[in-house]
């Protein structure tokens, strides 16, 4: 019988925190756009919630008081996230600002939220607010096509309930929000069984990727272990 993805076990404000700060990933190195030039202390390079920022872009690009920001930057080691070819560019989300004045070619922010310490040099994009997907009906994990764990929440220890983490299927591949998904391992290069990690919750997904969340796990989980996509019955 078909069953209902379990209930998130954090309260929806986490939640939606935990989904908004988790890492994304893009096809191409992020370009020198909109980006953090620095803030009002001279030599500081790093600023939490409440700290005011300088943008490198104002009116003249579009720029407006009251907008908001994510602010994201490359992960140091992308080959690390790439565990197969065509895999997407890591990126960590540091956290979101909002504009609170603006000049010609140059803006100031204050920094909404912080999920990790924001620094000089991290670049923007547009922010928008994140959504709780609503269970989706379950079936059996596809084994046949898996995907692959691409990167993870670099706050937390992988391996615990709650991390979030991205993987290589999207849309295209016939996923969808709030499907759930089985995480393992194959031993002997595929000809031995397959260690069962354990079990994620599908939160966005673009035609590529997908944003999970782990619901439980037996032992920790590692960039290029297998996502087996549970298929939807109708």
């Amino acid at each position: 019988m078909p069953q209902q993805a379990p209930r998130f076990a954090p309260a929806p404000p986490q939640l939606l925190e935990e989904i908004a700060c988790a890492p994304t990933g893009l096809p191409v190195p992020p370009l020198a756009g909109l980006r953090v030039l620095g803030g009002y202390v001279h030599g500081r390079i790093m600023y939490g919630p409440g700290d005011a920022v300088i943008l490198n872009a104002g009116t003249a690009q579009g720029v407006q008081k009251g907008h908001q920001f994510f602010v994201r930057r490359p992960i140091a080691d992308p080959g690390k996230t790439q565990p197969k070819e065509g895999a997407l560019y890591g990126v960590h989300t540091a956290g979101w600002i909002t504009v609170v004045d603006v000049k010609d070619t140059m803006a100031v922010a204050t920094v909404t939220h912080a999920c990790d310490p924001i620094f000089e040099g991290d670049f923007l994009e547009p922010y928008t607010a994140p959504m709780l997907p609503a269970p989706a009906l379950t079936g059996t994990p596809d084994y046949e096509h898996p995907g692959h764990v691409m990167m993870a929440d670099q706050r937390r220890q992988m391996g615990s309930a709650g991390i979030s983490m991205l993987i290589d299927r999207g849309s295209e591949d016939g996923v969808r929000a709030g499907q759930q998904v089985t995480l393992y391992r194959e031993t002997l290069k595929g000809q031995g069984p397959i260690i069962d990690l354990g079990r994620a919750t599908v939160l966005s997904v673009t035609p590529q990727n997908s944003l999970i969340r782990v619901d439980w796990t037996r032992e920790a989980i590692y960039i290029g272990d297998f996502v087996a996509i549970h298929r939807i019955t109708q």
